[in-house]
């Protein structure tokens, strides 16, 4: 583990664990190692006293509204019934007992929010085979089925997917359409694939209506291979990552890891597969209607065109660099050109 614990006072990392540490662990004697995974936060892989924790410090936003509901979810799971293993926030020691706190980042001299999770074991899957992906249809019917019976006091903040005009005030529809007839500098290295987005655009938008008449519930809205930890055996044994859970469609649960494995460099015959094997073990957990099964295609767009609102927003923020909304705006064409053709086949398959 790189240790950040022996620089000097004066190093910001060095400054910003141990703000944190003082609000939630009597502990003094810590390692760090500074995490890889996830695009929206920063994370650190921890040793206090020989114990093993997560801190996170949360880059999307400062709201502490959001951070509450995602923790308030969490703690919910971990007293049901649920029987995959979801992270276990740690109440600060200080203050009122938080799981979470406001702390100053001297990195950037911003106010961030942090939390401390305990470790959980296990590493995130690498699809080798297509008949992984069963296990990971299988986890994320689980969790739906899970969330479907929780007891949420808390309002979520997050709206759903397909408000998707009201998400993003920095990227709205006619600011996307604005980018794509005109990219900026910043965006040229996909100038070619906006050019491409154009004419798919409104029709995108469009597919949208009357999605709020499909059912409702509860959903994490974020499975895929980075969010979840394998066992030695290659079993899905933890869910990690609900910071964007909230009220939206039943159906998105499958519908995310769908579109995510859509930009994979697999053969087609190793795509099907993998897509069968998804949908089938989701399916033994949820009983989906015919209506949520014909949106799924267009659910499957939608969630690639949330990820590109919303890092195109954080380029305008300053929070990422372009080449992470131009990589985005890649896939989300490539998912284009995929569903045009295939879209029929895939409804043979759903349905």
């Amino acid at each position: 583990m790189h240790n950040i614990h022996l620089r000097t006072h004066e190093d910001q990392e060095w400054q910003l664990i141990e703000e944190v540490l003082s609000v939630f662990s009597p502990k003094t004697c810590w390692e760090a190692e500074r995490g890889y995974g996830g695009m929206n936060n920063t994370t650190y892989m921890l040793k206090l006293d020989g114990e093993r924790y997560v801190l996170r410090v949360y880059e999307t936003h400062t709201d502490l509204v959001k951070i509450a509901f995602e923790h308030h979810v969490l703690s919910a799971l971990r007293e049901s019934d649920f029987e995959l293993r979801v992270p276990a926030p740690v109440k600060a020691i200080k203050g009122d007992g938080h799981t979470f706190h406001s702390i100053y980042d001297p990195r950037n001299g911003q106010n961030k929010i942090a939390a401390l999770f305990t470790y959980s074991t296990g590493k995130n899957p690498v699809w080798n085979t297509p008949d992984q992906l069963v296990e990971l249809g299988h986890a994320a019917g689980l969790l739906s089925g899970a969330l479907s019976r929780l007891d949420i006091s808390l309002e979520p903040v997050y709206p759903p997917y397909y408000q998707i005009q009201q998400a993003y005030p920095l990227c709205p529809p006619q600011k996307l359409i604005q980018l794509c007839m005109s990219p900026p500098s910043e965006l040229q290295a996909c100038a070619e694939e906006m050019q491409d987005l154009l004419p798919v655009l409104p029709a995108l938008f469009e597919a949208l209506n009357g999605m709020e008449r499909l059912p409702h519930q509860l959903v994490h809205g974020d499975v895929n291979a980075s969010n979840v930890l394998s066992d030695e055996d290659g079993r899905i044994c933890t869910i990690l990552d609900f910071e964007f859970a909230t009220w939206d469609l039943r159906v998105m649960e499958l519908a995310v890891p769908m579109s995510d494995l859509l930009t994979m460099d697999k053969s087609d015959e190793w795509m099907w597969e993998a897509l069968e094997g998804l949908i089938r073990g989701f399916r033994k957990q949820v009983i989906l209607e015919q209506n949520e099964l014909l949106a799924i295609p267009q659910l499957i767009l939608l969630r690639s065109l949330d990820v590109v609102m919303h890092f195109i927003s954080r380029m305008f923020e300053g929070t990422d660099e372009p080449d992470v909304a131009v990589n985005q705006i890649i896939k989300l064409r490539e998912r284009i050109l995929w569903m045009n053709r295939n879209e029929e086949r895939l409804r043979k398959l759903l349905t």
